[in-house]
C-alpha cells in the first residue's frame, strides 16, 4: 500500500523510513535513495549508523572503538540537505545487524546498502545487509553500491 502511494508521489503522513549506513559508498547510496523517497512522500526519516564496539565483542570490529561522535558528524552532514523531518541515530553495539533490526522495528521501510557480493562470498564472509534482510519484519530496500 505505502509502496504504490510512494511511487505515485503521494503524501504519506505517519510513514517512517530508516536508512542504515556503514558510511561506505553503498551506504551513501541507500541514504541518498531514502532521502529522495522521504522528500517525495513527506515521510519521517531516520539515518542510522551502528558502530561495532570491539569493547563489547573483542577482535570482531572494523570500526574504530567508540567512534560514535565521528559517525554522528558524518550522518549530520548527510542529513543537512534532507527534509526537515530527518533524525540521526548512532549506536554502539556488539551485534550490528541486531541493532539495525531493533532501531528499524517501528519503521515502515528500511533502506540498506549492498556491496554486491556473490552468494559464495556472503556465505563465507557473512553480511550485515543479508542478515538484516533475512530477519527483518520491516520491508527492506537494498541499494547497491554505485561502483
Amino acid at each position: 500500500m505505502h509502496i504504490a502511494a510512494a511511487q505515485r508521489g503521494a503524501h504519506n503522513p505517519g510513514v517512517k523510513i530508516c536508512a542504515a549506513t556503514d558510511l561506505s559508498d553503498a551506504g551513501h547510496a541507500a541514504v541518498a535513495r531514502a532521502i529522495a523517497w522521504a522528500e517525495q512522500t513527506s515521510s519521517e526519516l531516520t539515518l542510522l549508523h551502528v558502530v561495532h564496539d570491539p569493547e563489547l565483542a573483542p577482535a570482531l570490529g572494523d570500526d574504530v572503538p567508540g567512534d560514535v561522535e565521528r559517525a554522528r558528524e558524518a550522518l549530520a552532514e548527510l542529513a543537512a540537505g534532507a527534509a526537515p523531518d530527518c533524525h540521526v541515530d548512532v549506536r554502539a553495539a556488539e551485534d550490528v545487524a541486531g541493532a539495525i533490526l531493533a532501531a528499524s522495528a517501528g519503521c515502515d521501510y528500511l533502506f540498506v546498502g549492498c556491496q554486491g557480493k556473490s552468494a559464495l562470498e556472503r556465505l563465507r564472509l557473512g553480511s550485515v545487509a543479508t542478515a538484516v534482510m533475512r530477519k527483518s519484519a520491516t520491508p527492506v530496500v537494498c541499494c547497491p553500491s554505485p561502483n
